[in-house]
């Protein structure tokens, strides 16, 4: 690319405003749903159980990833996907603080959140991946759009700790998530229509090669087993092992923390907002690694980061009176993997996917979700018959399975297929992965 066609794309924002539908991800999944509704159902049931399948309700309905994110682009519906996504999200917080306790509307409520975070998730990074923007301004706004993220858990865990030092019931703070998440949806909607209609027009300049009876063709003639056994298929393994390990820890980490450590839930909520401040850096440090090395360095170090901090949980949830500023250290050794891990996640989707791009992110929604679902089940069970600190043991060996596969198989399958004599990161240029 010459300067003179670089020096504009460097002047194109790199924060668009709906981009805050990944904040409302955020403040929704990591923030309102992580800090209470596991407590919320543990309390009302008494079952650490209970919490789980309602967790793990939550994840299983995120599987639709791969439909919702299909229906987006054989339909050019991204917009109504994300908008629709981010309603859903409202209404099922919404129901959560209305069902006071019914466990049937409960499950209910989890599959509504659930689907919601899989149309916004799956979508949503297609305005960027999708809209064929030069390398360093796809790469900012990758970097813009996942921050927006960590903000959103910021913004809601400082909110939930404020209405819980307030003595706030959690239908309060229920109704309180859902208005906060009603004013993103709208602020979305408002936004969401150009960046909507420069997918129109990038993918109708593309000519034949981007036409959805092209797409659709494609995608048949891989079908499922094309999907899943192949390089994409290992690399949606390590997803669901490494979602086991950071989304079972999550998914009771207002459980845990109290319950094997002593730490209070303001202490706990407080923990949730400054991992969300340091994700906010390291979704910096991320993009220049990511730039540097290609996008596979910074996935493994994620999974890494994942497995130590798992790791140490549960070592030190067996000494007793765990110092506190060490149990922070590895719960955030943990929560920090998440930058590296998931910002080229998308990325990785459309190097190895023989598959459109929007079916791809919705696999990697999937893969996350299903190990959302795998590591909220077993954990909730794991700590009726063991005990909280079983849930940090259960991520270490899961993590440190999705590493084994990282170093032993799929570095050396990316570096034999896409290496290029005189490409000094290893990487593919942009070129060579069109051409494919």
């Amino acid at each position: 690319m010459s300067s003179a066609a670089a020096e504009p794309a460097q002047r194109e924002p790199a924060f668009q405003w709906w981009m805050t539908a990944n904040v409302a991800v955020g403040a929704g999944w990591a923030a309102f749903v992580a800090l209470l509704v596991p407590p919320y159902i543990t309390e009302a049931t008494g079952s650490a159980s209970q919490a789980g399948v309602v967790m793990a309700m939550m994840s299983l309905a995120a599987v639709l990833g791969p439909v919702l994110g299909g229906i987006a682009d054989r339909y050019r519906a991204h917009r109504q996907v994300t908008v629709g996504g981010l309603a859903a999200m409202t209404i099922a917080l919404l129901a959560f603080g209305v069902a006071s306790g019914d466990s049937e509307f409960q499950v209910i409520d989890a599959l509504i959140m659930g689907v919601g975070v899989a149309g916004v998730s799956a979508v949503a990074p297609v305005f960027i991946v999708s809209a064929g923007l030069s390398d360093q301004l796809q790469a900012r706004r990758l970097t813009a759009f996942n921050v927006a993220f960590p903000a959103g858990q910021v913004a809601g865990g400082m909110l939930m700790a404020a209405a819980a030092q307030a003595k706030w019931t959690f239908d309060q703070r229920f109704y309180l998530g859902a208005a906060v998440l009603a004013v993103l949806t709208f602020i979305v909607f408002f936004t969401s229509a150009k960046p909507t209609a420069a997918l129109v027009h990038d993918d109708t300049a593309d000519g034949d090669d981007a036409a959805d009876p092209d797409d659709l063709a494609q995608t048949r003639r891989t079908g499922f087993g094309g999907v899943i056994f192949s390089l994409f298929g290992l690399y949606l393994l390590v997803l669901v092992l490494s979602s086991i390990a950071n989304n079972g820890v999550n998914n009771q980490i207002a459980n845990i923390l109290p319950n094997v450590y002593g730490i209070s839930e303001t202490t706990t909520s407080s923990l949730i907002s400054l991992a969300g401040v340091l994700n906010i850096v390291l979704f910096f440090v991320a993009g220049k690694v990511l730039t540097r090395y290609g996008p596979l360095t910074p996935f493994l170090a994620g999974t890494v980061m994942r497995f130590g901090g798992a790791a140490c949980l549960g070592l030190l949830g067996w000494v007793s009176d765990a110092p506190v500023l060490l149990v922070a250290a590895a719960m955030q050794l943990l929560y920090q993997g998440s930058p590296f891990a998931r910002l080229p996640q998308n990325v990785l989707a459309v190097r190895y996917a023989p598959i459109p791009s929007g079916q791809a992110n919705g696999w990697v929604i999937a893969g996350s979700a299903l190990g959302s679902f795998i590591g909220s089940l077993l954990g909730g069970w794991l700590a009726d018959e063991v005990g909280f600190n079983s849930i940090s043991w259960m991520a270490a060996i899961s993590a440190g399975l999705g590493v084994g596969l990282l170093i032993l198989v799929i570095w050396p399958m990316d570096r034999r297929q896409y290496a290029e004599p005189g490409d000094a990161d290893g990487d593919p240029t942009e070129d060579r992965v069109r051409a494919e």
